[in-house]
């Protein structure tokens, strides 16, 4: 079963699932230096796919052999796909608040949650159509626009979770309950 919530790549439940310890998620600084970190990766692998790229690119253009080009590539996708899992699942602890795992409920809160996160990731998705257009349209070679273009998507993928990340106040993060009986009493 999934997890409900916003758009998540992918969810394997583990003890970090537990309501108890997002408290630690709670600190502001900690997202968004997260949040940070993660535009930071979205950033290097986008200059480092662009780069790889342009080297096939050139490599099939001149009909030489594309086997360095590709050796490079490889470390790249490793790197990256290691980075993936492990910002994803971070993204995930970091917008907890927000999520739904198998066995709770799905409430309104929650749901205003990542209605709002989804209007502002289209947004960033909006302002990054932009920037993958004018890349395409600069004089740049065209590897940079494969490179920036599979960092948009991918940035646009988890758009709704950065916002989550960086919005959420530290009080979202505690699931006791206790605010719902200071509220009644």
């Amino acid at each position: 079963m999934r997890a409900q919530g916003p758009l998540h790549g992918l969810y394997s439940a583990d003890a970090n699932d537990d309501p108890s310890k997002a408290l630690a998620w709670a600190p502001t600084s900690k997202r968004r230096s997260l949040v940070f970190f993660a535009l930071l990766i979205f950033a290097v692998f986008a200059l480092a796919l662009s780069l790889v790229s342009e080297g096939v690119i050139q490599a099939l253009i001149s009909q030489t052999s594309i086997t360095q080009s590709v050796s490079g590539l490889a470390p790249v996708l490793l790197i990256g796909s290691v980075l993936a899992f492990w910002l994803d699942r971070q993204l995930f602890l970091a917008s907890r608040p927000a999520f739904s795992v198998p066995g709770e409920p799905y409430d309104e809160r929650q749901q205003a949650l990542v209605a709002m996160a989804t209007r502002q990731g289209l947004k960033l998705a909006l302002g990054l159509m932009v920037m993958v257009a004018a890349v395409g349209a600069s004089p740049l070679p065209a590897g940079y626009s494969v490179g920036v273009g599979l960092a948009a998507v991918t940035l646009a993928l988890s758009g709704p979770q950065l916002v989550l990340a960086w919005s959420l106040s530290p009080t979202d993060f505690d699931f006791s309950g206790d605010e719902d009986e200071d509220a009644d009493g």
